[in-house]
């Protein structure tokens, strides 16, 4: 089967400018029930320590839906495992290597989650919404927390804005 637009392959289910902009219960009611989310620049803004005040009630609100959660990240063990425990979340991936899927593969057997009952949430169109569709799992794209991050991400943020133009979204949780 071929791609009339190879753009649609990669375009997310939903684009959002903060996770917190999620609704939990349009999710619940779409009958998702585990999130795969990125770690820096969704949960975390570049050069934050911890996440701000507002992420981590949608976090904690996110859990006590019912929702099982795991952070997949590419950065180091130890500054995910320390945000996953300040969240309170138990499962995470780090070094995850995306866009490859290996990452988020390991997250849902760790969380027993169904693909199709899955949701990746990250603010990369390359790594994190690639490596969903490349599981075949459903992923929210958000904006990066903070705009003025790592010198090399600009070419990356240029190459997104290219791919998302013309894209249009679905309507949906």
């Amino acid at each position: 089967m071929k791609l009339r637009n190879p753009r649609q392959f990669i375009r997310p289910f939903r684009q959002v400018r903060s996770v917190v902009e999620i609704s939990l219960d349009a999710l619940w009611t779409a009958n998702f029930r585990a999130m795969v989310i990125d770690l820096d620049n969704t949960l975390v803004g570049y050069k934050s320590l911890e996440p701000a005040p507002e992420v981590a009630q949608w976090v904690r609100a996110a859990q006590q839906r019912g929702f099982a959660i795991a952070i997949v990240s590419n950065n180091v063990r130890a500054w995910v495992s320390s945000v996953a425990t300040m969240l309170g979340i138990v499962t995470f991936v780090h070094t995850a290597l995306k866009p490859l899927p290996f990452g988020v593969m390991r997250a849902l057997r760790q969380l027993r989650a169904r693909r199709s009952q899955t949701m990746v949430v990250g603010d990369q169109l390359f790594a994190d919404v690639l490596a969903a569709k490349l599981m075949g799992v459903s992923a929210i794209l958000t904006d990066p927390l903070v705009r003025h991050e790592h010198g090399a991400m600009w070419p990356v943020r240029l190459a997104e804005r290219f791919m998302l133009l013309g894209t249009q979204q679905p309507d949906g949780p």
